[in-house]
């Protein structure tokens, strides 16, 4: 049955870490090691591989916070983010909404300010296997289709 009426299965783009597309995802659970400051942030693993942490310069990608609930991009409240000990969602694969950190092109590869923690194509830490899936400027959420192992 073909779907004819997308608000009934997806809410338009409200807030970073907001799935897209519900089509072909994946998310893997973390134990949060330090407080991940927002949904939507890159996050990267702990020295020992057992819990993430937000993304710091050398570090590398695991993936994207997740906002799983519609509490999370509707409320905007500024408790929204995975608090340590918490366990975390973090898409490895799929589109997802982020917030740019400047000026950035369809088809562009994605890279991460870890200062900022915004999604830019000239970042100091690149996503392997990702792109931007729309135009944006700064400080406006963009889509990103993210495709880690």
């Amino acid at each position: 049955m073909p779907i004819t009426n997308y608000p009934d299965y997806l809410q338009p783009a409200g807030k970073a870490g907001q799935l897209s597309s519900y089509q072909d995802y994946t998310a893997d659970t973390y134990a949060v090691e330090q407080t991940v400051p927002l949904f939507g942030a890159a996050v990267q693993l702990n020295a020992t591989g057992t819990a993430i942490k937000p993304i710091a310069t050398g570090g590398a990608v695991v993936g994207i916070a997740l906002a799983q609930n519609i509490h999370d991009w509707v409320e905007k409240k500024n408790d929204q983010n995975y608090p340590v000990g918490e366990p975390a969602a973090i898409v490895k694969r799929g589109r997802i909404f982020v917030m740019a950190g400047g000026d950035v092109i369809n088809g562009q590869a994605v890279k991460v300010d870890p200062v900022t923690q915004k999604f830019t194509v000239d970042g100091d830490i690149a996503i392997n296997s990702a792109v931007f899936k729309a135009n944006a400027t700064a400080n406006q959420l963009v889509e990103i289709e993210i495709n880690l192992p």
